[in-house]
């Protein structure tokens, strides 16, 4: 019978150890192999005894693989999973290896949550959305998410949301109705509710500055004009025009005064 021979610490790793079996080595094991299996010098291993060791030790791989996965942030039971996955783990080493973490307390889904949450709010503009998706891309359960979005919305201030709708609407220009739906747009993007969109939208002036508005107008007309008028002519040209501004969120009757102003455009 095959029999332990030698027991050595590894050079470049004191936690791990090379086994010697009749005087060949026969594999590299962790401490924590090691001492699970009480493995010494002289102990007469069988078939049976040695596949044992490899599987303890393909375990105690796939466990260093997660707590090093671990090790950087929070992860969810479908995280580390689909991570152990990737390292050709097979399912039932995987399982052993979530286990041990959740005993540990490694992988909590409540814990999670909170520091999820806390992440968004502290260091994002995201809306309760954006946290919500996370949650169900992670795997989190639908009790759980339901919660920590309700918490999530009830940890964000209004005026936060207000200050930060205010910024996106400075940095458009145009029509005040295109401003808003621009802002509206900017903000479903951003993870945030319907409902709390109208509220914040309405906390804003979306007055048109008459004298910009109408700078802005008679540029994009100059644009829509030179654009268009390489296809077409007279009412067909004038047609797409006042179409194009009228998508641009300009309104009907301040099109047409200023097609007439400028007199570009042939009203036949």
């Amino acid at each position: 019978m095959p029999k332990i021979t030698k027991i050595e610490v590894q050079k470049k790793n004191m936690s791990r150890f090379n086994i010697y079996v009749d005087d060949q080595f026969e594999l590299g094991v962790s401490e924590d192999t090691l001492v699970k299996l009480n493995l010494k010098k002289g102990d007469v291993l069988s078939a049976g005894d040695l596949q044992q060791i490899k599987h303890q030790e393909f375990q105690q791989q796939a466990i260093q693989q997660a707590l090093h996965y671990l090790s950087y942030r929070k992860r969810s039971t479908k995280e580390v999973e689909i991570y152990l996955k990737k390292q050709d783990f097979p399912e039932s080493i995987i399982e052993v290896a979530i286990s041990f973490c959740k005993e540990q307390r490694l992988i909590d889904h409540e814990d999670y949550v909170e520091s999820l949450k806390n992440t968004l709010l502290q260091t994002t503009d995201k809306g309760p959305e954006i946290f919500r998706q996370k949650l169900i891309e992670a795997g989190i359960e639908d009790m759980l998410i339901h919660q920590g979005v309700a918490q999530y919305e009830k940890e964000q201030s209004l005026s936060s949301i207000v200050t930060l709708a205010n910024k996106i609407k400075m940095r458009k220009k145009g029509p005040s109705k295109k401003v808003q739906q621009q802002v509206h747009q900017a903000l479903i993007q951003k993870g945030y509710t319907i409902d709390t969109i109208r509220i914040v939208l309405s906390e804003l002036d979306f007055t048109d500055d008459q004298e910009m508005l109408e700078q802005l107008l008679q540029r994009d007309l100059e644009k829509v004009y030179n654009k268009y008028v390489r296809k077409y002519e007279g009412y067909n040209l004038k047609v797409k025009t006042v179409e194009a501004l009228m998508r641009k969120g300009y309104l009907y009757d301040d099109i047409s005064k200023k097609l007439e102003e400028s007199g570009i455009i042939d009203e036949s």
